[in-house]
């Protein structure tokens, strides 16, 4: 986590600003004693005195840290947008970017790898009751500019709350939409004989993989300029549920076919 409270005068305080003379430090979500680590290496970050079991800051990876302050320092300087801050607490969830953008509530959320499903269904539906738009993000990864791609649950979740597409920051505030068409599988010819001697023959057509997904990318979108509120009433489609929901997302018309 890049953030944590200064027991002194209870003050919210970065990580990159601080001391371990500033200290003792505490969580912004269980109240409890946080480290502070500051390498040449990795982007400066609190984490909690073991043993924990506070789910604020578990399993965040330094391409998550990055994410996050990168976003922050580059809306920093967008006109348009106020009250920003990085880990918000709203009690029942927190933001992992805050702000008004054109003074609508969003909430920012970079997707980690061991959150599930059902979590991010409970984040998107705890930010709707709260009144906040959110935006989820993945970090994008080269598999997307291939012809050929593996969606996971969270992306197959977030493709049906987004209208078609899962968005993918790249750097700044800049994020890809990418929307997962139809991947065609060859079922190649074979033939043989039966019982009775008689010839038989299958395959030699494409079929639609359950597996992977065709990706096909937008153009580049900026979190500050390029998405508009939106509600999202509840749906279901195989094993995927959408609840009602408040959803920042782009306007942008269909790029694919």
């Amino acid at each position: 986590m890049l953030c944590g409270f200064r027991k002194q005068d209870s003050q919210k305080v970065f990580a990159s600003f601080s001391e371990k003379s500033h200290g003792p430090f505490s969580c912004i979500g269980c109240g409890y004693d946080l480290v502070l680590k500051k390498g040449r290496i990795k982007i400066h970050h609190f984490s909690h005195k073991p043993p924990h079991k506070c789910p604020h800051g578990a399993g965040e990876s330094e391409a998550h840290r990055k994410c996050k302050i990168s976003i922050y320092n580059s809306l920093l300087n967008s006109p348009n947008i106020t009250n920003l801050a990085v880990e918000v607490n709203f009690g029942t969830v927190i933001a992992d970017v805050y702000c008004l953008i054109n003074n609508i509530p969003v909430a920012i959320e970079i997707q980690k790898s061991n959150l599930s499903v059902n979590e991010i269904t409970q984040r998107t539906e705890a930010y709707h009751k709260l009144g906040i738009y959110v935006l989820w993000l993945g970090l994008y990864n080269e598999k997307l500019s291939g012809s050929k791609y593996s969606a996971k649950a969270w992306e197959k979740w977030c493709h049906a709350v987004y209208f078609g597409r899962v968005y993918y920051w790249k750097h700044d505030s800049i994020v890809v939409p990418a929307h997962f068409g139809e991947y065609q599988l060859y079922v190649e010819d074979s033939s043989w004989y039966d019982e009775s001697g008689h010839e038989q023959s299958a395959g030699g057509y494409y079929k639609s993989s359950k597996r992977y997904k065709t990706p096909c990318l937008g153009r580049e979108l900026n979190i500050a300029r390029d998405f508009n509120p939106a509600q999202k009433q509840p749906w279901r489609g195989g094993s995927v549920y959408v609840p009602q929901c408040s959803i920042f997302g782009d306007r942008t018309p269909k790029w694919w076919v």
